[in-house]
């Protein structure tokens, strides 16, 4: 449909059609590429799609504010879209509010009582009905009569020059990931070679101490996460062995790996139709570097799990441990009591979660070579075993030295 642009324009015409029509100009001309409605809606299609549209292909959300943006519903959906995507946004401040005289001019035949209730509804402010998220940002002044427009344009320009490659690159991934989500996450969408290199250094930068300018989306993770498994033949980092009735902290699990561009192998994402289920689990659990169970009742029942954590055991897999429900210790395997685990019961309040999800991070970072290698050396020796032992499988050169060492 659009271009990739550097800027989206979401405004409420009633209040700042000709402003927004300045600002787009203004913002052309000093060589920007802007998504503005009046240019940019061909006729004949379908207006939500190319909005949204506009908005995922955007480097960065421009929110004008005044009483008719915030109060329109359509410019609503416009910014939770911008939120849904972690769009990078700006809002600036165009009309606080406006006079009983200019909505007269708007409604000729409206009476001070309708303008009362006008008011009483805040929809002459732009206060009132803000969403919530635009007001923990701070603005960009630009208030007509009140600020000087130059100034604030060039405050707006400083903000859009800042990390202005880190940003770009959120909306080039975005852009990929929601193709391969739309395409029923066929692998020839998926990224390869240099592309998914750069992929995986853009994932790995941190800011420290300052604000990121983005925060990828679920859907960059899991992009990128995908790449990187289908570039190793759908190895894994880590296999999560879990009861069905634990989906919900399994998945909430997964998503904090994801974000650490680990890679994962779950029953749910990786078993294709019409595969045979326990030999897919077994394969699964052979290209893992390691095997997280997350314990409840429902997970030391389960026949599927027991047969998970035997053969994880059998082939001297790394075993991490999460407590997900309070369990009698007793019904424990005995195999398992001795081991320590990340207890996951005590959580009160989100900090909690974020420590055992720095503690588990810290387990998977420890020794994660010679784990990494100890699953490709495995699977090698597996196909070796699975052909009889065919002797043009057997390790040869570097290949053998570098194993001798490991």
């Amino acid at each position: 449909m659009n271009p990739l642009q550097d800027v989206f324009i979401s405004y409420g015409r009633a209040d700042s059609k000709h402003f927004a029509q300045k600002l787009n100009d203004h913002l052309v001309e000093l060589g920007y590429t802007v998504w503005f409605d009046g240019d940019d809606i061909p006729f004949g299609v379908d207006y939500q799609k190319q909005i949204d549209d506009g908005i995922e292909k955007a480097d960065n959300f421009i929110f004008v504010i005044a009483p008719h943006s915030t109060n329109s519903k359509y410019c609503r959906l416009e910014i939770e879209l911008a939120l849904k995507r972690k769009k990078r946004i700006f809002p600036l401040l165009h009309v606080e509010k406006i006079s009983q005289e200019t909505w007269q001019q708007r409604h000729p035949d409206g009476t001070d009582e309708q303008w009362t209730e006008y008011q009483a509804a805040g929809l002459h402010s732009c206060h009132t009905n803000m969403h919530p998220e635009i007001g923990k940002i701070n603005w960009v002044w630009c208030q007509e009569g009140i600020n000087d427009f130059e100034q604030s344009l060039q405050q707006l320009v400083d903000l859009l020059e800042l990390e202005k490659d880190y940003v770009h690159q959120h909306t080039v991934l975005l852009n990929q990931a929601l193709e391969w989500e739309r395409n029923q996450q066929q692998t020839r969408y998926l990224l390869t070679g240099e592309e998914r290199q750069r992929a995986e250094k853009w994932l790995a930068v941190r800011f420290g101490d300052k604000q990121a300018p983005v925060w990828p989306t679920d859907l960059h993770y899991e992009y990128i996460t995908e790449s990187i498994k289908n570039a190793t033949n759908l190895m894994t980092q880590v296999f999560l062995a879990h009861a069905e009735e634990d989906d919900a902290i399994t998945e909430k699990v997964r998503r904090s790996l994801m974000r650490s561009g680990i890679t994962t192998w779950s029953y749910r994402a990786d078993i294709e139709c019409g595969d045979n289920f326990e030999k897919a689990i077994a394969r699964g659990i052979e290209q893992a570097d390691n095997v997280l169970f997350l314990m409840s009742s429902h997970s030391l029942k389960s026949a599927y799990c027991q047969q998970e954590l035997n053969l994880a055991l059998q082939l001297n897999k790394r075993l991490i441990l999460m407590l997900a429900e309070q369990v009698d210790d007793a019904k424990i395997p005995v195999l398992l009591r001795q081991r320590q685990y990340i207890d996951l019961t005590d959580n009160v309040t989100e900090a909690d979660y974020l420590q055992d999800e720095d503690d588990l991070l810290r387990v998977m970072m420890h020794d994660a070579t010679y784990h990494n290698e100890h699953k490709v050396l495995l699977t090698k020796a597996l196909k070796w075993e699975r052909q009889r032992r065919n002797p043009c499988i057997l390790l040869q050169g570097y290949e053998l030295q570098h194993a001798l060492a490991w």
